[in-house]
């Protein structure tokens, strides 16, 4: 029992070694033990680094090609006006050009604007500002602010304030001052009727008696009037009513008869002040 023990713990251990062994055994003809030496085999497994700086998904691939063979065009020509007033934009370019009015083939009223801002003060009033410029070629021009405050509530609503400008004619074409205070006041009485008043005061200096500035209706006056507005349909209507309107050289007031159509688009209603 011994013997075959030991016999077995040998045949155990020359395992192990031939397991280990850079040799493969074998044997002859002649029984002979045989020891054939193995090539070492040097195995080196390279692992990438992991980057994604240059990796690009492949939806936007076609958008990356497209932009590397973009080539913008831009032409840069540049004014006298400092750097923080340049634009690029030749659409733009004449609004802010430092001798626009200069400018061949220029139209006078290239720089009219009107602008209104409404900030709501409560849930019935509001705090209205218009801007304007308006130019008449031949017949003059004027720019002012008109600040006023209005009120609405129910059928009811009244706006008043002031304004302030300058204003030419071919009679003064240096721009001299003007300014003034207006109010109207507005009633609807029924779904299709209206009834509107107003009056306004305007102050020209030394130039009240200028026959250009007195026969153009664009131009602010001294009057007082009233009116009716008939509604015929949604968005259309007409009104009729008169104005009497201060005559500087006469120095009385002038009834003028109104008629006019009224048209009514969203919040914003067209006719007379």
């Amino acid at each position: 029992m011994k013997r075959f023990f030991l016999y077995g713990l040998f045949l155990f251990c020359v395992s192990l070694v031939r397991g280990q062994s850079s040799f493969i055994y074998s044997v002859n003809s002649e029984g002979k033990i045989i020891a054939i030496p193995t090539p070492r085999v040097n195995w080196s497994l390279k692992i990438p680094e992991l980057s994604y700086k240059s990796y690009t998904p492949s939806s936007a691939a076609k958008i990356d090609m497209k932009w590397q063979e973009f080539v913008p065009e831009m032409s840069l020509s540049l004014d006298e006006r400092p750097a923080n007033m340049q634009i690029l934009s030749g659409a733009y370019r004449p609004f802010f050009h430092a001798y626009a009015p200069m400018l061949r083939r220029t139209s006078p009223m290239a720089f009219d604007f009107s602008e209104f801002s409404i900030t709501p003060l409560t849930e019935n009033l509001s705090f209205l500002v218009h801007g304007y410029q308006y130019a008449w070629p031949g017949a003059g021009g004027k720019t002012a602010i008109n600040p006023m405050m209005v009120w609405e509530k129910g059928k009811w609503t009244v706006l008043g304030g002031g304004f302030a400008g300058k204003f030419y004619t071919p009679f003064n074409p240096h721009p001299e001052l003007m300014g003034g205070v207006n109010i109207q006041a507005t009633y609807d009485a029924t779904n299709w009727l209206t009834f509107k008043t107003w009056g306004q005061y305007t102050y020209y200096g030394k130039e009240k008696n200028n026959p250009h500035m007195m026969m153009n209706p664009m131009f602010n006056q001294t009057g007082v009037g009233g009116a009716m507005e008939f509604k015929l349909f949604d968005n259309a209507g007409f009104g009729v009513g008169v104005n009497y309107e201060y005559n500087h050289i006469r120095r009385k007031m002038e009834p003028q008869y109104l008629i006019y159509p009224v048209i009514k688009s969203g919040n914003i209603k067209i006719g007379v002040w």
